[in-house]
């Protein structure tokens, strides 16, 4: 049987992998994205508990994938950042707000739901001429011959393509082909997310409570509804699952005290172990990684997909600006460019996210301290507390001509 012939193959139908196909399509490259998922579970936009927030720079990838305008209906803007830190409990909690007008902007960014994201990127994708999907299929192995790459499916379809793109989550089969090791760390803490229902008005502000066990979170969506990232010790995580929906109700209050009023839940509690993941390289010969498969961190500061998407902007701009030269896309040299440009940004956010995590979810009387006391020293000092907005809410690390709303 003949190989199908295209100009890149990508792994994997999330977020990350649907938006660098749009991107490349759009460019004139061909595109073949593979995905064991059917078509049903791309297209289902039924939210789940799991939200994203999605900051300006990610906002500005998703509109030149033609995704955000479809969207934004779905979503709702983070003006105010607020955190209330309660883990002393011989001291009253320290809280503090940081506004997006501060900065000269509207807001930080949008939440929305995973569902909605991807099913509108999948709409948005379907029809593009430049892509062939392949659902319900997995990428067995790839082996690479000259100047292409040979994708064989898991039903023997071949596929030969310049480059192949790793866009298969935190289990990567493509990391593992290429024999990529991983540095992996699995914090004794587990995340239970779900989207409420609240009386009160959310005010377009996001909550995050910083406890000894981890923090939670209360991040808005349309109407008064706000997601739930409520990170726990595993065994405690465990109780909350296996309470009745009124008592997980009473627990959740008991929290967040009355900040929203009078709460009921929209989404079923869904409930993960957390680690984080970083590949040791993100490329091989004739491949890429991005996103999951390159890394995974803890939700705490919504990194992940905002990194992700910053993935995908980069190996998009490198890929079509060595296409408009003439040059061969899967070459040494190019992907090289791509592993060097994301290298500061994916090192320096992942021990960012953990550190934080760990100063965070900490039950050391002096780290305590210290967190109650730099808190309150933000909001004391205004030009502090605008460079931590800067450098903390609103990165520019790696920020190329997609992030900042210019044309691919």
């Amino acid at each position: 049987m003949g190989a199908k012939q295209t100009d890149i193959v990508i792994s994997g139908a999330g977020i990350a992998g649907l938006t660098l196909g749009v991107l490349l399509a759009k460019a004139g490259l061909s595109v073949a994205i593979i995905d064991p998922a059917p078509e049903s579970a791309l297209m289902n936009n039924t939210p789940s508990g799991r939200t994203v927030a999605l900051m300006n720079a990610s906002l500005n990838i998703l509109h030149a994938a033609d995704a955000w305008p479809t969207m934004i209906d779905h979503t709702c803007p983070l003006q105010v950042m607020r955190i209330i830190d309660i883990s002393r409990a011989q001291a009253d909690p320290v809280e503090e707000q940081f506004d997006a007008r501060d900065l000269g902007i509207e807001q930080f960014g949008y939440n929305a739901p995973n569902t909605v994201v991807r099913s509108t990127l999948y709409a948005v994708a379907r029809w593009e001429k430049n892509i062939t999907f392949y659902l319900g299929r997995k990428l067995e192995s790839y082996r690479v011959e000259g100047a292409y790459v040979i994708s064989t499916l898991d039903n023997d379809l071949l596929i030969r393509s310049q480059a192949l793109v790793g866009a298969d989550g935190r289990n990567s089969k493509v990391r593992e082909i290429a024999g990529i090791d991983i540095a992996h760390k699995q914090y004794e803490q587990h995340a239970i997310t779900c989207i409420i229902n609240h009386s009160k008005t959310h005010n377009h502000t996001s909550t995050e409570f910083h406890r000894p066990s981890g923090p939670l979170a209360l991040v808005p969506l349309p109407g008064n509804q706000s997601s739930v990232v409520w990170v726990n010790t595993p065994e405690r995580s465990d109780e909350l699952m296996n309470a009745s929906t009124q008592d997980f109700i009473a627990a959740l209050e008991t929290e967040i005290g009355d900040i929203l009023g009078g709460i009921t839940l929209e989404t079923n509690p869904e409930s993960w172990p957390l680690s984080s993941v970083k590949a040791k390289a993100v490329t091989a010969e004739r491949m890429a990684l991005i996103a999951e498969a390159a890394h995974v961190m803890s939700p705490i500061t919504a990194q992940g997909l905002n990194l992700s998407l910053r993935d995908v902007a980069a190996l998009a701009e490198t890929i079509v600006d060595a296409a408009r030269l003439g040059q061969d896309i899967g070459s040494p040299v190019v992907l090289e460019h791509y592993a060097k440009r994301r290298r500061f940004d994916i090192e320096t956010r992942s021990f960012g996210v953990d550190r934080m995590n760990r100063v965070v979810s900490n039950d050391i009387e002096a780290v305590k301290g210290l967190r109650h006391a730099g808190l309150k020293t933000l909001g004391s000092v205004p030009p502090l507390k605008r460079f931590a907005m800067r450098v903390g809410l609103a990165p520019a690390i790696d920020e190329g001509r997609l992030a900042k709303g210019e044309a691919l």
